[in-house]
C-alpha cells in the first residue's frame, strides 16, 4: 500500500481542493441539496398526507425512493466535472437525469437495502447470545463495514468512468480492497461532512458536499492507476509501492496552493 496516499499532505490537498471548488460552485451544491431535500422529505410528506390510501400512499413513496437515485446521480456526474476543473452547468445536470432513469432507482434500492440489511442481520446475530451468535455477528458486522467502505466510491467510480452497474460495482470492491486505508479515511471525512451539514440544516455542505470530496478523492487515486499504465514495465505489486506521488499530483498541488482563503473572501486584493 502506498504510504503516502494516507498522508496528511494529500488529505490536505483533498480537504482544501473539495472546499476550494465547493466555495466555487456553492450555488450548485446548494441546488442540489434542495433538490435532494424536496425529492426526499417532500415525497415522504405528501406520502404521508395520502396515508389512509394505502396504494396512492405506497406509489408516492416508491416514486420520490427512486427518483432520489436519479437525482444523486445526476449531481455526481456534474461534481465530478467540477473536482476536474470545469464549470458546473445546471442545463446539462437536469438533461443528465433522463440516462439515469433505471440505474438511479436500482442504485437507490440497493443502498437502502443494505443499510437497513446489514444492522438488522448484526443485531440479529447478537442478540442470539453464545459463542456462535458472538462469532457470526462479528463476521456480519465486518462484511457490512467492508460493502459501506466499497459502495462509497460507486457514485464517483459511475460518474468518472465508463461501464454498466455491474462493472462499477466491482470496481468499487477494486478500489477499496487495493486503498482500505484512504477509503476508512473518506467514510470518515463523509461523516464528519453530514455532521457539519446538520448546523445548516444539510444545505451546505450536505449531500453535494459529500459528493464533491468523494469525487475529489477519486479523481486522485485515479491518477495513480494512471501513472502505473504509464510503466508497464513494472509488475503492479512494484508500481503500486513507488508510486511518485509528489510527480503525480504535481497539477494539483500547484492548483490548490495558488488559492487562499484572503483570494477567495477579498479576490480584488489577488
Amino acid at each position: 500500500m502506498p504510504l503516502i496516499c494516507y498522508s496528511p499532505r494529500m488529505k490536505g490537498l483533498l480537504i482544501r481542493k473539495a472546499f476550494y471548488d465547493g466555495w466555487d460552485s456553492v450555488l450548485f451544491l446548494l441546488l442540489g441539496n434542495i433538490l435532494l431535500f424536496v425529492v426526499a422529505f417532500g415525497g415522504f410528506a405528501l406520502a404521508h398526507l395520502t396515508a389512509p390510501t394505502f396504494g396512492i400512499f405506497l406509489t408516492i413513496l416508491a416514486i420520490a425512493i427512486l427518483l432520489l437515485g436519479v437525482v444523486l446521480l445526476s449531481v455526481s456526474d456534474e461534481l465530478a466535472r467540477v473536482s476536474a476543473f470545469q464549470p458546473f452547468s445546471l442545463k446539462r445536470f437536469f438533461l443528465s437525469m433522463k440516462k439515469y432513469l433505471l440505474l438511479g432507482p436500482l442504485y437507490i434500492l440497493i443502498f437502502i437495502f443494505f443499510l437497513v440489511l446489514f444492522p438488522l442481520a448484526v443485531y440479529w446475530y447478537f442478540s442470539l447470545g453464545g459463542l456462535l451468535g458472538t462469532v457470526l455477528g462479528l463476521i456480519m458486522f465486518w462484511i457490512s463495514l467492508i460493502f459501506y467502505l466499497a459502495f462509497q466510491w460507486f457514485l464517483p467510480v459511475k460518474s468518472q468512468l465508463e461501464g454498466n452497474f455491474v462493472k462499477a460495482l466491482k470496481k468499487c470492491f477494486i478500489i477499496f480492497f487495493d486503498n482500505p486505508g484512504f477509503s476508512l479515511f473518506m467514510l470518515l471525512y463523509s461523516l464528519v461532512i453530514l455532521v457539519l451539514s446538520m448546523i445548516p440544516f444539510l444545505l451546505l455542505p450536505g449531500i453535494s458536499g459529500i459528493l464533491l470530496a468523494q469525487n475529489e478523492a477519486f479523481r486522485l487515486l485515479m491518477r495513480k492507476y494512471d501513472w502505473m499504465e504509464e510503466h508497464p514495465e513494472l509488475d503492479f505489486a512494484t508500481a503500486r509501492k513507488n508510486v511518485p506521488w509528489d510527480e503525480v499530483l504535481s497539477e494539483e498541488y500547484d492548483a490548490v496552493d495558488s488559492r487562499s482563503l484572503k483570494g477567495l473572501i477579498f479576490p480584488w486584493r489577488d
